[in-house]
């Protein structure tokens, strides 16, 4: 089979779509480059922008300078949100009507699942996974820090074992408000020093819900870890994300920080 020109990774969350490109004839934008793996470029599109599908093809063309839709470029799509993919699978299919586009299921993924339902699980989920465990020796514990934060193990045999969800810091944050009459919203891309003990409103819900995520975070990691077999190692722990940069510095565990991790696990499918 000939090999795709190009490859175009997609995840489509709960709030944006995260892009990484890939082409051996990319007219790269260096800010936007990944320095670990030159060849790729990323990109995100908030869903709450205006026109955002056209806007993502748009990006897709300039960063190309067309070669990568040119001929068999395969775009992978990643989706927990059928609403917004729904819409963009069809602007793909009118824009670029040589390439092709692949929906990614758990039966895509070279990895074993052991959950009770498979094809429940979040593809995101299984993609960070992947992604680690072909960059990691097994056992890892996986951390996704999104809308949602997932906590998931992938055992010593190389498998996904299941994991936590829990509120993020904006969901958190949003139910505050929504619950309370008089507490503000949180902007947590800030860089806001953290106080302990908080020393006003705003200071108060960043200590306690941002300890409220990287408490259970530690703790799950600590659960993970009992359940390993003695002969195992301990586990490496993985963060990615888009709140990553706001809960590395809380997080008592040891870990390492990627960025674009469902996306690298697209680009890493045959």
């Amino acid at each position: 089979m000939k090999r795709p020109a190009g490859v175009i990774a997609v995840d489509v969350g709960n709030t944006a779509v995260k892009l990484s490109l890939r082409s051996n004839d990319l007219a790269a934008d260096k800010k936007a480059a990944d320095a670990a793996n030159p060849d790729w470029i990323h990109q995100s599109f908030a869903l709450d922008r205006s026109r955002w599908c056209e806007s993502l093809v748009d990006w897709v063309r300039e960063q190309s300078g067309n070669d990568v839709v040119s001929e068999a470029s395969q775009w992978r799509i990643a989706s927990v949100n059928q609403r917004a993919s729904d819409p963009l699978c069809q602007l793909i299919q009118r824009s670029f009507p040589q390439s092709t586009s692949r929906l990614i299921s758990y039966r895509d993924v070279p990895m074993p699942v052991d959950v009770d339902s498979p094809a429940q699980l979040g593809i995101d989920r299984l993609l960070s996974a992947f992604a680690a465990r072909n960059r990691y020796a097994a056992p890892l514990v996986v951390i996704d820090a999104g809308s949602a934060v997932t906590v998931d193990l992938v055992n010593a045999a190389g498998a996904f074992a299941g994991g936590a969800i829990l509120p993020g810091l904006t969901l958190q944050t949003n139910a505050l408000t929504m619950g309370t009459a008089a507490l503000p919203m949180i902007d947590w891309q800030n860089s806001d020093v953290v106080s302990i003990p908080g020393r006003n409103t705003v200071g108060a819900i960043r200590l306690g819900v941002l300890t409220s995520v990287t408490a259970s975070i530690d703790r799950l990691i600590a659960h993970y870890s009992e359940r390993l077999s003695e002969a195992d190692q301990a586990p490496v722990v993985i963060l990615c994300g888009g709140d990553a940069a706001v809960i590395s510095p809380h997080i008592q565990n040891k870990h390492v920080t990627h960025t674009h991790l469902v996306c690298q696990g697209l680009l890493d499918l045959d």
